[in-house]
């Protein structure tokens, strides 16, 4: 140890005096250690190297190599590509630059790398196979074959170009010839792993597992310690469902990995974990655990084996020892924000999850969960933007599609909810979720034969499932096929008697088959077990109305406005029962009384301004609502009508803004939230920002008198008369006893 800090103290002097003599030092010692595999101790000396000289292309090029053998992907490319410009003219800093940017699908880049190397060796075989696959990856698909045809020609046995040929013919949509490319490739290479497993690749790709095993073993014959021959024989087992047969496969590669951060032993451990073989993965990562470069990720993962074996105190104290030592661990902090979320505190959830994103904005994961957590929030638009992001990231991430479909079916976004399904289906097209969201989507869209095939297609499937028989029962009612919608939703009911929705559906047709006792039956037992459901409680209180039973219908709207204080549904179905009932007097001293013993009781203190705003004590209403908001900052319910108040009376409109924004955060889906945050917005003088928050509002409620009321004032406030002219009108012909259709006559006459 000595030694070497007397080595480093002589180079760092020598430096000082004479960096040409040091690079070149430093150099020669990083290359000692790499030849001893002592790979992070050669990246320092080179790294040092450049120090001295940062325009030193022998050390980036080495340094780049280093970096492969670390399998560190990223620095590798950017050591590679440095090289590359430093050195132009050689032609291995070219080709190799030229294979990170291929693998990281920057075609363009790869196609000028490739081109200059072979520039400087025209018969380069390996800048030749990368110059094909670049232009494949830019569509060239013409000239992509030909150069990969060339590359056949150059060398006749290699497997590479071969393998290449054929998976630009499969791009092509040739796959009669990219087999013969493929077969081609392991008859003039016999002994070459990478032959064989090109073949194997392509049949999997083409449905052939069976035919691809036979080529898969041959390729781990030939190559027994091959990381990437076992990792294709692992992986076909695992997705064959023959997990217990990858076992070798993932031992060979965990025995091979030598590099620090042990991935392929953390593989290890998770493939033993996966098998419910959790004491075997313990031992891999108790081992892990005490080296420094995979001590993080095996903690990490112990935290979630403790967290369920022994609960969260236990799974917490790991994590938190984790991000005490290294606190922007991506994957400890994501860990910690899903526990996080498993406790329902989802605020400090997402400030983890936002935290992972920020120590790694490239990180799919923490893009993902970020919209993950915003979504069960109820915040479709924050969580749609980060799954927007996932994608930016990856184009093609099937998971961030499918959340996308899923929320634009919930926005009313029927033409992206079915664009997006279509292309996860595309992926994924043997994933039950994304059939079920494609078929909904196609139902949205009024494609009802496709939506049809696919709902029967999941029941052949699925047979005991109760949302297979539930999309068929959607499919029927699209149909008005109600006999069949009726058989349908019964079946599901059967399957899944605890589900809301199938019941729904039975209820409403009762009562539309004039037979409420039925629903009331139905309802019944659905709110025996789910007393506090929201779409539940809001049909046992409407179907109560319906059979006469107004004082049930009350009971279970106080019951769920306690258990849901933030839905604002809910208090507007209870303010009108009272108010059909005449009972706003009786009302307001029942829940009078209920806040005398719970004098912070938010939802209490709502209904009571609710009330209040209904007989038109607006002064009452807005102290009330002041008050909840001084106990909750965040009560949509309370924020959203104290802002409309504010907007109403003159008073603070940046403080309404606020309060109207709080309201949307937390509900930026309910269409009277929506509203009234462009109210603000056209109180303040700003239609062009109040227009799109009408609109939007009407997409939900297109029936709604007061937003398209609000968007015709907005209209005719920008300058448009023409399209607010057609907005007031429509108020006037479709609700013309509305209190807005006389407010619309005015400012139509004012026009």
């Amino acid at each position: 140890m000595r030694a070497t800090v007397l080595v480093g103290i002589a180079l760092l002097t020598i430096g000082c005096s004479n960096p040409e003599y040091a690079k070149q030092e430093y150099l020669k010692s990083g290359d000692r250690y790499a030849a001893d595999k002592k790979y992070s101790e050669a990246v320092v000396q080179y790294r040092n190297a450049i120090q001295q000289d940062p325009r030193f292309g022998e050390a980036r090029l080495k340094l780049g190599d280093t970096y492969e053998k670390l399998n560190d992907g990223d620095n590798a490319l950017r050591e590679y590509v440095r090289a590359a410009d430093l050195l132009p003219d050689n032609v291995t800093a070219q080709v190799k630059a030229a294979r990170y940017l291929l693998l990281t699908r920057q075609f363009e880049d790869a196609r000028t790398r490739a081109q200059k190397a072979l520039a400087k060796d025209p018969k380069n075989i390996d800048a030749q196979i990368i110059l094909g696959n670049a232009l494949a990856g830019l569509n060239n698909l013409p000239d992509a074959i030909k150069e990969l045809e060339e590359a056949v020609q150059l060398d006749p046995k290699s497997a590479a170009a071969y393998a290449a040929l054929g998976t630009a013919e499969v791009a092509n949509g040739r796959r009669p010839a990219a087999e013969a490319a493929f077969r081609k490739a392991v008859e003039t290479n016999p002994t070459a792993p990478l032959a064989y497993l090109a073949l194997a690749n392509f049949l999997m790709s083409t449905g052939r597992g069976a035919e691809a095993e036979p080529a898969l073993r041959k390729a781990v014959e030939l190559a027994p310690t091959s990381l990437l021959a076992n990792r294709a024989m692992a992986a076909y087992f695992l997705g064959a469902n023959r997990a217990a047969e990858a076992e070798p496969y993932v031992k060979a590669i965990a025995d091979a990995d030598t590099t620090p951060t042990a991935p392929g032993k953390l593989a290890l451990a998770d493939y033993y974990i996966a098998m419910n073989r959790v004491d075997d993965g313990i031992k891999v990562l108790e081992e892990l655990a005490t080296k420094d470069g995979s001590k993080s990720a095996a903690s990490t993962r112990v935290a979630m084996i403790d967290y369920q074996r022994k609960g969260a105190a236990a799974g917490n104290k790991v994590i938190d020892e984790v991000l005490a030592r290294d606190p922007k661990n991506v994957p400890a902090l994501l860990t910690k924000a899903r526990f996080l979320l498993a406790e329902k505190k989802t605020d400090q959830a997402l400030d983890k999850a936002k935290e992972a994103a920020a120590a790694d904005p490239r990180s799919i994961n923490a893009q993902y969960l970020v919209g993950a957590i915003h979504r069960t929030r109820g915040e479709r638009d924050a969580a749609l933007a980060s799954f927007n992001e996932v994608l930016k990231l990856n184009p093609r991430a099937a998971a961030a599609q499918l959340q996308i479909a899923q929320l634009s079916l919930e926005k009313g976004q029927a033409d992206t909810a079915l664009r997006m399904s279509r292309d996860v289906a595309r992926v994924a097209p043997r994933d039950a979720n994304v059939q079920f969201t494609l078929a909904r989507s196609l139902l949205a869209n009024h494609q009802i034969p496709e939506a049809e095939g696919i709902a029967k297609a999941l029941v052949a499937s699925f047979p005991t499932s109760g949302r297979a028989y539930t999309l068929l029962g959607s499919v029927a009612m699209a149909k008005r096929d109600f006999a069949g919608a009726r058989a349908a939703f019964s079946k599901a009911h059967e399957l899944s008697p605890t589900e809301a929705g199938p019941v729904t559906a039975l209820a409403t047709l009762d009562i539309d088959a004039k037979n409420p006792q039925a629903a009331v039956t139905r309802v019944e037992a659905l709110l025996a077990s789910a007393p506090n459901d929201v779409a539940a409680v809001m049909l046992g209180a409407r179907v109560y109305v319906a059979t006469g039973q107004p004082d049930k219908a009350e009971a279970i709207l106080k019951r769920a406005v306690e258990a849901n204080p933030s839905a604002p549904e809910l208090y507007s179905m209870l303010g009108q029962l009272y108010a059909a009932e005449n009972k706003l007097d009786a009302a307001r001293a029942s829940f009078e009384k209920l806040v005398a013993q719970k004098p912070n009781s938010v939802p209490a203190l709502t209904v009571i301004a609710v009330i209040d705003e209904m007989q038109g004590n607006r002064a009452d209403a807005r102290k009330r609502y002041e008050q909840v908001m001084q106990l909750d900052k965040s009560a949509p319910v309370a924020a959203n009508n104290l802002a409309f108040l504010y907007a109403e009376e003159g008073g603070n409109l940046d403080v309404a803004l606020q309060l109207a924004q709080t309201a949307k955060r937390r509900l930026p889906d309910f269409p009277a939230i929506t509203d009234t945050v462009g109210w603000v917005y056209y109180k303040k003088g700003l239609p062009g920002l109040a227009i799109p928050l009408f609109e939007e509002a009407l997409t939900k409620a297109p029936e709604s008198p007061i937003y398209r009321y609000h968007l015709g004032l907005a209209l005719l406030k920008s300058g448009d008369k023409a399209k607010a002219r057609v907005a007031l009108e429509m108020v006037l012909k479709n609700s013309p006893q509305a209190p807005e259709a006389a407010e619309a006559r005015k400012a139509l006459a004012s026009m």
